[in-house]
């Protein structure tokens, strides 16, 4: 029988960022088996991008009142649904008023940064409400059992996978030469540049970079992204750095660029205070890099044993130390992020979907 699921979402399709891709993850997971997902964004639109058999997805509405009447009136039409998905917080009380009125299961998905900083009344009870909750890393996990009235079993880790394009290969000298990054070692950090995510940790490394010439004369910091905390960022540069040339900002680069583009880097940095979880972490691994994240949140999860380190941000003499330390050893054995590849992501998305109609039909057994 068809399972059908109902899927209110930040971003999917036609989205960048890292939440986006988990939903499309998931969704090319789920459909895999016999099942019918209609996807409603907030976010996004679908252009030229061919969606996994099984999905569809609705025009993005953004406003909170256009959203809501739209998810309704998609409800009413794409009856019976099983399973109303909740990919943010944000959709929380809408998604669980819409699996009572459908008489469907409720299941929860949960990042990172949008369930330590929410905890309104309201955004409690829809969380409590799901009859699962799956969080990226061990780190949400328990961030989000330490204030709601959830049972343990409840709140299962589904973390963020990485595909195959992200894998060794060679440097391309034609890309350092494009992006002008000069002949010495490279540390990378890609992420959104948004004024919302300053946790990021951009502004650490900036100030670790002048002892850090010393000993890495050309040492090049390359920083990947776009956002509206750019032009703060590059004048943060300036000033704690003194020396503009140590800095590049790259902008935004595609994703089929992303893997030659770690090949290139000697070291990933991003010393976050408050990941969820953190993909560019794996992805930069699966390619050979070594990386340092921060403490705070859930970044360990994404850092497998010999890959690289966990750091305080705010240690200065730390991060300086760890940086030295990681750049001198070389490339990592991708093998510590098989556990973290498609087939596994897959496998496990596939039982907790299947755990969760169990439940369903137990309740209705019940009834």
């Amino acid at each position: 029988m068809t399972v059908r699921i109902l899927a209110l979402v930040g971003d999917a399709y036609g989205a960048r960022g890292g939440i986006a891709r988990y939903n499309r993850d998931l969704f090319g997971a789920l459909a895999a088996t016999d099942t019918e997902i209609l996807v409603l964004p907030r976010l996004g639109a679908v252009s030229g991008e061919v969606l996994p058999d099984g999905v569809r997805q609705r025009p993005a509405r953004f406003g909170r009142l256009s959203y809501s009447l739209a998810a309704l009136w998609a409800a009413w039409r794409f009856r019976p649904v099983d399973i109303v998905f909740c990919g943010h917080v944000y959709m929380a009380p809408l998604a669980a008023v819409l699996a009572r009125l459908l008489g469907a299961r409720y299941w929860l998905q949960t990042h990172g940064v949008e369930i330590w900083r929410d905890r309104r009344a309201i955004v409690r009870r829809a969380i409590e409400a799901a009859d699962q909750v799956t969080a990226v890393s061990r780190g949400t996990r328990k961030h989000l059992l330490g204030w709601v009235d959830l049972a343990p079993e409840q709140v299962r880790v589904l973390p963020n996978t990485v595909d195959e394009r992200f894998a060794p290969g060679p440097a391309s000298p034609a890309l350092r030469e494009r992006l002008k990054l000069g002949p010495g070692p490279i540390l990378l950090t890609v992420g959104r540049l948004s004024a919302g995510e300053r946790y990021k940790g951009h502004e650490f490394v900036f100030a670790a970079l002048p002892e850090l010439r010393t000993r890495f004369p050309d040492l090049i910091y390359a920083v990947a992204g776009e956002g509206d905390d750019r032009a703060r960022l590059e004048a943060r540069a300036n000033e704690q750095t003194g020396d503009a040339s140590a800095v590049r900002f790259l902008g935004y680069v595609p994703d089929e660029d992303l893997p030659d583009l770690y090949r290139l880097a000697d070291l990933f940095v991003m010393p976050s205070s408050e990941e969820g979880f953190g993909i560019v972490y794996l992805e930069a691994a699966a390619c050979g890099l070594r990386v340092i994240g921060g403490a705070g949140g859930g970044s360990g999860d994404a850092i497998p044993v010999g890959v690289g380190t966990i750091v305080d941000p705010a240690d200065q003499a730390g991060l300086i130390d760890a940086v030295t330390r990681l750049l001198g050893r070389g490339r990592v054995d991708p093998v510590a992020i098989e556990p973290y590849r498609r087939p596994h992501f897959a496998n496990t998305a596939r039982l907790l979907l299947a755990r969760l109609l169990a439940q369903r039909r137990r309740m209705r057994d019940r009834a």
